[in-house]
């Protein structure tokens, strides 16, 4: 039996004080609330539950120590939700983050892994 180098890798990135608390699906529902303008439309574009959302985003926050994401009250424009400005500032370095480490990775990679 021949063996063949795996083609592809996925990194799993996750931010954290204590628990494992800020990874993909609080960055996604965190970049949806800030293109929908709330926490709600976030969730329902994710197909994700109201309790869950709530849940994920406040073990974020509570690990972090920071607020994420602040709701705003109803009035005549209905309300909504929008990021802090700590939570705005997580999401830029987690960016830069995530794709310093894919870049290194993808090099890395490919030096262990391409054929010979």
């Amino acid at each position: 039996m021949t063996y063949k180098n795996p083609q592809k890798f996925d990194l799993k990135i996750r931010l954290y004080n204590q628990e494992k608390s800020f990874g993909k699906g609080v960055y996604e529902l965190m970049k949806k609330t800030q293109s929908f303008g709330s926490l709600s439309g976030a969730y329902k574009a994710m197909k994700m539950s109201n309790s869950k959302a709530w849940k994920i985003l406040k073990r974020a926050e509570e690990d972090l120590d920071m607020p994420l994401v602040e709701r705003i009250s109803g009035g005549k424009d209905g309300g909504g939700s929008k990021l802090t400005q700590e939570g705005e500032e997580l999401l830029e370095k987690y960016e830069k983050f995530i794709q310093e480490m894919n870049e290194y990775a993808k090099v890395r990679f490919k030096e262990i892994f391409e054929d010979e």
